[in-house]
């Protein structure tokens, strides 16, 4: 895609250890003034907000490695992420198109093939961008009306994601489904409010320590609350970190429920499951 779309292979740059040290790299990149960057082989899971921002705004404040300024740059790379079995967690699930490939096979690299892709894109670049720009052409000429546009990225749905359904193709946001459904944040989040909905009921207001006494005679639930807010001797749970993981997952829907907080009693917030 990358040779199509530049003549060139794209820049590649690793996740780092850390958001701060992808942040970063990713920063450098779009300075550098990179049309498409990989982040390639991520062995952990994906997580930035700062790589979110990238994605759904026009210009970034990228800071200069080695000074104390930011400079004020255009964000309008596309970003791809490889892995094996990849994650992705929080707001970037939204904004991600999944590609999976499984070559069914315990050691893929030995695998020969009669051809080199991209050796085509390069032999036939010409031909095969006018082909994809005939493609768009045909769509916005066709009068053809669109889908419902996707969130924060309309122009790409209305150019990109149209002509592609216009052509019978299938619709590409159907893998962001798959992409929430494998976070950890949503899968916790999941398995919270089913042992709450099992242990506690819904409408059934209580304190976050009458949730952690519920969860004593209450396995299922006290490992869904374990996962979410373990003290940090690991030993039980943290009073204080549930009282914060739920003010944070507050009015958020999963599996057509969610956590709301009606009001107090005795000066303790209370906490309740509705549909």
């Amino acid at each position: 895609m990358s040779v199509l779309a530049t003549g060139h292979l794209a820049s590649v740059t690793s996740q780092g250890n850390s958001e701060q040290e992808l942040e970063k790299r990713l920063g450098a990149e779009l300075l550098a003034g990179s049309a498409i960057v990989s982040i390639d082989n991520c062995e952990h899971a994906l997580e930035s907000a700062f790589l979110c921002s990238v994605l759904t705004q026009q210009t970034v404040n990228v800071r200069i490695l080695g000074q104390s300024k930011q400079q004020k740059t255009p964000s309008n790379a596309t970003i791809f992420a490889t892995g094996n079995n990849l994650t992705i967690v929080g707001d970037l699930t939204r904004r991600t198109l999944l590609g999976s490939m499984d070559a069914k096979c315990e050691h893929p690299e030995q695998r020969e093939f009669d051809c080199d892709a991209v050796d085509i894109a390069r032999a036939r670049r010409g031909e095969l961008v006018t082909a994809a720009l005939t493609v768009l052409k045909a769509w916005h000429l066709s009068d053809a009306k669109g889908t419902k546009p996707l969130g924060s990225f309309e122009t790409w749905s209305h150019r990109i994601r149209d002509p592609l359904l216009w052509l019978g193709c299938d619709d590409p946001c159907d893998t962001i489904q798959k992409v929430k459904a494998g976070d950890p944040k949503v899968a916790a989040l999941s398995a919270v409010t089913a042992q709450w909905r099992e242990h506690i009921g819904l409408q059934t207001e209580v304190t976050v320590q009458q949730v952690i006494n519920h969860s004593m005679n209450a396995d299922d639930l006290r490992v869904a609350l374990m996962n979410v807010a373990a003290a940090k001797s690991g030993t039980g749970i943290s009073n204080d970190r549930l009282g914060r993981w739920l003010i944070k997952n507050q009015g958020r829907i999963v599996n057509g429920m969610s956590l709301r907080c009606p009001g107090s009693s005795n000066g303790y917030p209370t906490w309740k499951l509705v549909r």
